[in-house]
């Protein structure tokens, strides 16, 4: 009966979780109230700062007093021994300790390791300019005891955002705090942690969920750590620019896992192209890399032979047309498609394939981003017609050297509209466009009121100034707003065209 109480409790407080007067008032009741409500508050206590309701509506000022408090409740947690560190090389000053003696330890009911508070404890009690050496030195040193108290004092943390170059593995209760570790998201550069990362590698071994922000090169400590996981779903490999370095034994790695991973990006790192077959457990694939002359040919050899018949979600920039539109044959469970390539030369042929690929292969589609000519733009049609599932499409309209007539171009534009109204789906909602995209406004007016009576439309336009939607148009769709045929405010439009 005790244990309903309190998953009932627990219920209750954590709707009551942003309403902080009435979850207050429920902690003073008693000691059993207390200790669940209190280790809701300490859950995720950063995120509760910057979620809080009140706090948003108070003055700058009260609102930054209010994370002073917390700072200093974080630094009055330390163990004596750090805080004397912290004292001694001018990190933080002599605080006066809380009269109270903690009832709680705080830091043990918190399910987060948040790298956010502590480059913001940092600019708070640290008084040097961040830019200057002194400013760094004092950082580590807080930086230090921050994650030793964290790490020594939470169990079994799911999630982490790693931002440090700290040796984390090392400090005394690393492998209890991190043994249940499953989504990892690593912002660092991999040749700065590759030491950590093998050490991480003896205690994490379950993990999930692997993202990576700056992945360049092959590195012994991220192929290790890979190589250890029992059960990787999601991998995750994104860089800021493209790398020239191909990676061959982070692509052996990868094949080693084929038997579990569901998710899979690859963004601006190249690597060999060989484990893409046996990736047959996928169910979502995003590719957006730019391979070099030497391997575009071995990238196409690949992409033709690799097939994913769990496949639900596809995301491709700058591959191969043809490659892609293979894969779409031989993937047909898919659900949404992101597709985006310049069609350049000889290749611009497959960009009329690709539709034609679509409407035969996805009957299951529910959504559509996809990039095009106008010429080419009846070639939609075809998935319209035959993809009864389809709710969702954009399309960009690729930019010409030569724009042709623009009555030419309205009447093309005109004409997939009314294609949209009389033979979408039933269910379907949502049309983005961009601004190369031009619709005459008494068509325009006729979609919206054809439309009358069905699902209110997501009439999106991607962007919001444009010479040929005019004063007119925006007035339409916003009547229509107004009306409820569309289902998304527009009134971000500005024309320069009247």
């Amino acid at each position: 009966m005790s244990h309903l109480v309190e998953d009932c409790l627990r219920i209750i407080f954590i709707e009551l979780k942003y309403v902080p007067n009435s979850l207050y008032s429920c902690i003073l009741v008693n000691r059993f109230w207390c200790i669940i409500g209190v280790q809701i508050l300490w859950e995720k206590p950063y995120e509760f700062l910057l979620n809080h309701r009140n706090l948003k509506k108070i003055s700058y000022r009260l609102r930054n007093l209010q994370f002073i408090k917390f700072y200093n409740t974080i630094i009055d947690l330390l163990p004596t021994y750090s805080k004397k560190l912290l004292i001694e090389n001018n990190v933080i000053s002599n605080l006066t300790p809380f009269s109270n003696k903690p009832l709680f330890n705080y830091i043990s009911f918190s399910s987060e390791i948040s790298p956010a508070l502590i480059k913001d404890m940092g600019h708070e009690l640290i008084k040097e300019s961040i830019y200057t050496n002194d400013y760094q030195k004092k950082y580590k040193l807080l930086e230090q005891e921050y994650y030793k108290l964290f790490i020594n004092n939470c169990k079994n943390i799911t999630v982490f955002r790693w931002c440090t170059t700290l040796p984390l593995y090392q400090y005394p209760e690393a492998s209890t705090c991190f043994s249940q570790l499953r989504t990892l998201y690593i912002t660092h550069n991999l040749s700065w942690i590759s030491d950590k990362l093998l050490g991480m590698a003896q205690i994490c071994q379950d993990i999930e969920n692997l993202e990576l922000l700056n992945c360049d090169k092959d590195t012994p400590g991220l192929i290790k750590f890979i190589d250890n996981q029992k059960n990787l779903q999601s991998l995750h490999l994104n860089n800021y620019v493209s790398y020239e370095m191909k990676g061959i034994q982070l692509s052996e790695t990868i094949e080693k896992k084929a038997d579990t991973l569901k998710r899979f990006t690859l963004r601006n790192i190249l690597l060999s192209p060989k484990f893409l077959p046996s990736l047959i457990n996928l169910e979502q694939l995003k590719l957006r890399i730019y391979p070099l002359e030497q391997d575009i040919q071995e990238w196409k050899k690949y992409l033709l032979i690799a097939s994913f018949p769990k496949l639900q979600y596809l995301e491709t920039q700058h591959l191969s047309p043809h490659g892609v539109c293979r894969l779409i044959e031989n993937s047909q469970n898919i659900k949404e498609i992101n597709t985006w390539n310049y069609f350049l030369g000889e290749e611009a042929i497959y960009n009329i394939k690709l539709f034609k690929v679509i409407a035969k292969n996805c009957p299951n589609i529910e959504s559509l981003s996809v990039n095009t000519y106008l010429k080419n733009l009846s070639g939609v049609k075809e998935i319209i017609l035959n993809c009864n599932k389809l709710r969702k499409l954009s399309i960009s309209i690729n930019f010409e050297d030569d724009d042709g007539d623009k009555h030419e171009r309205e009447i093309i534009c005109d004409e997939l509209l009314n294609y949209l109204l009389n033979y979408s789906p039933r269910n379907f909602d949502e049309f983005s466009f961009n601004e190369r995209w031009r619709f005459s406004v008494n068509n325009l007016k006729n979609f919206f009121e054809g439309w009358r009576g069905r699902k209110p439309i997501e009439f999106n336009p991607r962007f919001d100034k444009c010479d040929h939607f005019t004063q007119k148009h925006i007035e339409i769709v916003q009547k229509y707003y107004d009306e409820g045929v569309i289902d998304i405010d527009t009134r971000f439009l500005y024309s320069v065209n009247d």
